[in-house]
């Protein structure tokens, strides 16, 4: 699979320059390569490489690879994100539910005649307002005037990581470029995995 630079005229040779060859790979964008499959041809680095059958194959054949991984890992992504996203929505429930069953003792204690603390009857008004004016029309009537600590407890803050099982690579089409004092040439093509660029 060697295919010459058709700018390989444009750097004139000399014979007394010794020959070297230099070997590099290119990493191609999605767009890029489906340029080079449609058209025939690609431009890398200044140097426009037109591409054989044989090589247009084998870049079709790396880039719909690349993009079977890529549904693949975008697949898995937003299953782990979904994951974290389920959780904090339990935890979420869970917490309306615990805050639901200390309004319900709160107001009880309120409703017996029982003094609450401050915060116990502010947290009551805040969550259940309908709750809390029961309550204190029934401690009007009640007896009992026992005093209570308080039915809150500190809440703790948790903190959701949606990079938890995240796959932070992509696929793309490699060429591998071979350059020497005669032109440059392209040597293979293959499907890699590189790291995605990170958005800030």
């Amino acid at each position: 699979m060697v295919i010459k630079s058709v700018n390989e005229t444009l750097y004139g040779v000399r014979a007394d320059r010794p020959s070297s060859k230099e070997n590099k790979r290119v990493i191609l964008q999605s767009g890029d390569t489906l340029n080079a499959i449609q058209n025939g041809n690609i431009n890398i680095d200044g140097d426009t490489f037109e591409l054989s059958d044989e090589v247009r194959k084998a870049m079709k054949e790396a880039f719909d690879k690349s993009m079977e991984e890529n549904a693949k890992i975008n697949e898995m992504n937003a299953a782990a994100h979904n994951m974290v996203a389920g959780e904090q929505q339990a935890d979420a429930m869970k917490s309306a539910m615990e805050d639901q069953a200390k309004a319900i003792e709160i107001a009880g204690r309120i409703a017996k005649g029982g003094q609450v603390p401050p915060g116990d009857e502010a947290f009551l008004l805040e969550n259940n307002p309908d709750m809390y004016k029961l309550a204190k029309l029934s401690a009007m009537h009640a007896q009992e005037h026992e005093k209570y600590k308080t039915a809150l407890e500190e809440k703790e803050t948790k903190e959701y990581d949606y990079e938890k099982g995240q796959d932070n690579t992509m696929h793309r089409v490699a060429v591998d470029i071979e350059t020497d004092d005669t032109g440059a040439e392209i040597v293979g093509v293959s499907e890699v995995s590189v790291e995605k660029p990170m958005i800030e």
